[in-house]
């Protein structure tokens, strides 16, 4: 009896022995949308990733592969059947790289960020506007003097000069805007056959009078600084605000050779203005590449100004005195414009521009007899001057 049950117990477990081991495994292939749904995020991406290629019309593709195992075994009492289903592995389709590029590549290439996202701008949109423009600008005749009794200087020639513009733009309407004008050189000069004469004071004009010849030179510099905020009602008017910086600068020279001895007379102005503006421009379409516009600003300014006489014979001084001067004054810009749009963000623009400025310290409005009598400069800033002339440029925004 005891070995008839000895030997039921061992079929029994032989038997579930063999079911164990030869249970037939089912390969089934899932899209990736319901494999990831099917299992949990965190078994998806802890799962160890494998890859199976299969060839489809002589192509080489990577298919998800997903294994089961699906034992069935009876229960303890061996009324029913459990199936229990265990997932033993997962394979994930390979990146659509390539086979010619490492895999690594595009990783690399994912993580690596745009200069403009690290700046924070938008790449489907013109982030910047840069310009360049050429001007030709004439100043007022200055007629310094009379210092010597010989023919004084001719007028000023026109000078060149460039703009150079960078714009911030801040969405449609807006942008931060930065302009350098600059530097204008006025230079005129003449040399008058002796012997001449001066019309100096008596304290000085020994050294000049009588002389071989007078070599005469005017030079004045001016440039500009913007930083402005603009902004647009609509596409035919845009308002500006913010800070300009000018600065003016003159000196006259006038110089006497007598023999072996050479005298030397120099004045020397400077006007340092720094203030804020306002300004609006205006547009009007032509036809769709052709505009014409009206540019005008406005600006409140303190001018810094400062002169210097110097006079000498040879080693001697003669004379040598400054001064100084702050002044409250205004500045008015003013100019008709043109624009041809070349593209769709490069635009060509000529104009012609008036600038005018009262109260400046000039080597015109000095007079050195008073000043010669009383041993010091007293600075006058009274003059007013008139800047005109053309510009032509292009623009691009990107």
């Amino acid at each position: 009896m005891r070995s008839m049950l000895t030997w039921l117990l061992l079929k029994l477990t032989f038997a579930v022995c063999i079911d164990a081991f030869t249970m037939p495994k089912v390969d089934a292939q899932i899209p990736n949308s319901e494999l990831r749904n099917a299992v949990s995020s965190d078994v998806f991406l802890r799962g160890l990733p494998s890859t199976s290629l299969e060839q489809n019309s002589g192509v080489l593709q990577p298919v998800t592969t997903a294994q089961f195992e699906s034992p069935v075994t009876p229960n303890a009492i061996g009324t029913g059947v459990l199936n229990q289903f265990q997932l033993t592995s997962i394979a994930t389709p390979v990146s659509q790289t390539p086979a010619s590029q490492p895999s690594h590549t595009s990783t690399r290439e994912a993580t690596r960020l745009n200069w403009r996202d690290r700046l924070g701008l938008d790449r489907d949109q013109p982030n910047f506007l840069v310009g360049y423009e050429v001007l030709g600008f004439r100043r007022g005749n200055d007629t310094v003097g009379p210092y010597s009794q010989g023919q004084g200087l001719d007028r000023f020639d026109q000078d060149t000069a460039a703009r150079y513009t960078f714009s911030r733009l801040l969405g449609g309407i807006e942008r931060v805007e930065f302009n350098f004008t600059g530097p204008f050189h006025w230079d005129k000069q003449s040399t008058v056959i002796g012997p001449v004469d001066s019309h100096f004071s008596p304290s000085i004009s020994a050294a000049f009078d009588q002389a071989d010849n007078h070599r005469l030179s005017h030079q004045v510099r001016l440039s500009s600084y913007e930083l402005n905020r603009c902004w647009s009602s609509d596409e035919l008017s845009t308002f500006f605000y913010g800070l300009r910086v000018f600065d003016h600068a003159e000196k006259y020279h006038l110089d006497a050779s007598k023999g072996t001895g050479n005298s030397t007379f120099q004045l020397g102005t400077n006007n340092f203005l720094a203030g804020g503006q306002i300004g609006l421009n205006l547009s009007r379409p032509l036809s769709q590449r052709w505009t014409v516009g009206f540019d005008g600003g406005l600006g409140l300014y303190g001018n810094f100004a400062n002169g210097s006489l110097d006079a000498r014979n040879g080693s001697s001084t003669l004379l040598d005195t400054s001064d100084s001067r702050l002044r409250l004054t205004s500045v008015m810009t003013t100019g008709g414009r043109i624009h041809y749009r070349v593209s769709q963000n490069i635009v060509a623009t000529g104009a012609y521009e008036y600038w005018t400025f009262p109260g400046l310290a000039t080597a015109a409005d000095q007079h050195l007899s008073s000043n010669a009598q009383l041993g010091a400069l007293a600075l006058r800033t009274g003059d007013d001057q008139l800047f005109r002339g053309w510009s032509f440029g292009l623009s691009a925004r990107f």
